[in-house]
C-alpha cells in the first residue's frame, strides 16, 4: 500500500477560482441579508435601540462569515478532494500545520475579544443611570413594576397627597405609560418566581428577581427612553411580553407600553385622568368595584366575561354570586367572596393549585388592598350572576358586616366621595 503520510496537499487553480467567486457570493449575499433585517425586527422605539441593532448586524455578518466560510470549504473538499474514479488507497495523512493551526486561534479568539468590548460597551451605555428620571411636571417620580404570575402592574407614586393627607399612586395595571424623550428608570420586583421584562421596540430586557417575600422581591432597574417612529400614530402602543418561562400562563403574560407625542398629550389622556379618578370615584360601590379590581392582576388568572378576561388558570368568576352562599356551610355569600380575595389560601377549588397572588392592607406595594377597596370590590362581586345569593338590597351594610365578622376591621363606605384635590407632598 503507498505510504502517503508525507505528502503535503494540493490545490488545484480551479480550486483556488471557486473559492474566489464563493467569498464573494458570500459578500454580496451578506450584505443584502443584513439590508433585510430592518424589516424583521420591530420598530426601533427607543435611543437604546439603534446601539442595539449595530451591535446585532456586526453579529449576523461575522456569524454569516463564519458559516459561509465553513460551508464554502466544505463544498470545496467535496469536490476538488474527493476520491478518483477506481481510487480505493488511503487518503494522504496529515500530521497538522502549526502556522494553520496558530491562525485559527488567534483570529477567533481576537473576534471574542472584539465582540466582548463592544457588547459591553454597549450594555455599559443602555443601562447607565441618567438625569431627570421620569418626568411629569417637572418633578421626578417613581414608576414601579411588579411581575405576578400572570400579569404585570405598573405604578406612579405621584409626590402628591389626597385630602385625607395619603399619597396618590396611579395603578396603570399591565399598561406603561410614557411619552417621547421622557428618560424612563422602572424599579422591578417579582412576588412569585423569576419573570423577565421585555420590551422588543426598546430593545430592552430585564429579569425580576425572587428576593425576600415581605419587601416585595428583590428590586431590579432597567432604563430607556422613547424616541420617535417614522410615520407611527401617537399615542402608540408596543407589547410587554415576559421572556422567562414562569408557568403554564407565560404566554399570556402579556403588557402594553403606551408612547404619547409629547408630555402634554399625556398629561391630557393618561395622567391627569388617572389622578382625578382617584380623587372622585363614583359613589356607586359597584362601580367603583369594577374600577379598582381591574387595578390588580385577577385577569391575568381568571375568566369575566363582563370585564373581557379569557385567562384559565384560576377559576372563572361568571356567576360567582350565584354559587358564593353554597360553598362553605355557615358563610354567607359576601362572606365567602371576601375571604376569598383577602386570604386566597382560605378556599382551594378543586382542580385548581394555590397560585392566586396574596392581597391585603399588609401585602407591599401593588398589592396592597385596603377595607375601602375590599367593600367596593366585593360588591361588584356580588352583581355577577342571575340569582345573587348576596343581599344587594342591603349590601352596604351586609358586605361591611362580613369584613367585620372575618377580619375585625371597620369599613368607611362613603371614602374618596365628593369633589376632592390633590396637595404636593411635602419633600
Amino acid at each position: 500500500m503507498e505510504d502517503n503520510r508525507s505528502n503535503t496537499p494540493s490545490i488545484s487553480p480551479a480550486a483556488i477560482v471557486v473559492a474566489a467567486v464563493f467569498i464573494i457570493v458570500s459578500a454580496i449575499g451578506i450584505n443584502w441579508f443584513t439590508s433585510f433585517v430592518p424589516v424583521v425586527l420591530p420598530d426601533q422605539a427607543s435611543a437604546e435601540s439603534k446601539s442595539v441593532d449595530e451591535l446585532f448586524y456586526i453579529l449576523v455578518i461575522i456569524g454569516g462569515v463564519v458559516f459561509f466560510l465553513i460551508q464554502g470549504m466544505l463544498l470545496i473538499s467535496v469536490i476538488f478532494f474527493r476520491a478518483r474514479g477506481d481510487d480505493r488507497s488511503d487518503g494522504p495523512t496529515y500530521h497538522g500545520n502549526p502556522l494553520l493551526e496558530l491562525i485559527w486561534t488567534i483570529i477567533p479568539s481576537l473576534v471574542v475579544v472584539f465582540l466582548a468590548v463592544v457588547s459591553f460597551n454597549v450594555w455599559s451605555q443602555n443601562s447607565e443611570p441618567k438625569a431627570a428620571v421620569n418626568m411629569i411636571n417637572g418633578e421626578e417620580i417613581a414608576i414601579k413594576v411588579t411581575g405576578a404570575r400572570y400579569a404585570w402592574t405598573h405604578t406612579y407614586e405621584t409626590g402628591r397627597l389626597d385630602p385625607d393627607g395619603d399619597p396618590i399612586v396611579i395603578n396603570s395595571g399591565d399598561a406603561l405609560h410614557t411619552y417621547i424623550g421622557q428618560n424612563v428608570d422602572l424599579e422591578l420586583r417579582t412576588q412569585d418566581v423569576i419573570h423577565s421584562y421585555w420590551v422588543p421596540a426598546m430593545r430592552v430586557k430585564q429579569d425580576l428577581l425572587p428576593g425576600n417575600p415581605a419587601a416585595g422581591g428583590r428590586p431590579t432597574e432597567i432604563r430607556f427612553t422613547p424616541i420617535r417612529v417614522e410615520g407611527a400614530q401617537y399615542p402608540a402602543e408596543y407589547p410587554i411580553v415576559c421572556a422567562e418561562l414562569c408557568g403554564d400562563g407565560h404566554g399570556r403574560m402579556r403588557g402594553t407600553v403606551v408612547v404619547y407625542e409629547d408630555e402634554q398629550q399625556f398629561l391630557e389622556q393618561f395622567y391627569d385622568p388617572a389622578i382625578h379618578a382617584i380623587l372622585n370615584p363614583p359613589a356607586d360601590p359597584v362601580l367603583r368595584g369594577e374600577i379598582v379590581i381591574q387595578e390588580y392582576v385577577c385577569h391575568s388568572c381568571h375568566v369575566l366575561d363582563s370585564l373581557g378576561w379569557t385567562s384559565r388558570t384560576g377559576p372563572s368568576l361568571n356567576g360567582i354570586a350565584d354559587r358564593a352562599g353554597e360553598r362553605v356551610p355557615g358563610q354567607s355569600a359576601e362572606e365567602y367572596i371576601v375571604t376569598s380575595v383577602w386570604d386566597a389560601a382560605a378556599f382551594l377549588v378543586p382542580g385548581y393549585a394555590e397560585q392566586m397572588a396574596q392581597f391585603g392592607p399588609d401585602q407591599p406595594d401593588t398589592y396592597q388592598m385596603d377595607a375601602e377597596q375590599l367593600y367596593s370590590i366585593v360588591a361588584y362581586l356580588c352583581t355577577q350572576g342571575e340569582q345573587s345569593d348576596c343581599d344587594l338590597e342591603n349590601s352596604t351594610t351586609a358586605i361591611p358586616e362580613a369584613i367585620k365578622t372575618v377580619f375585625g376591621l371597620e369599613v368607611d363606605i362613603t371614602f374618596g366621595q365628593g369633589d376632592g384635590e390633590a396637595t404636593d407632598a411635602e419633600v
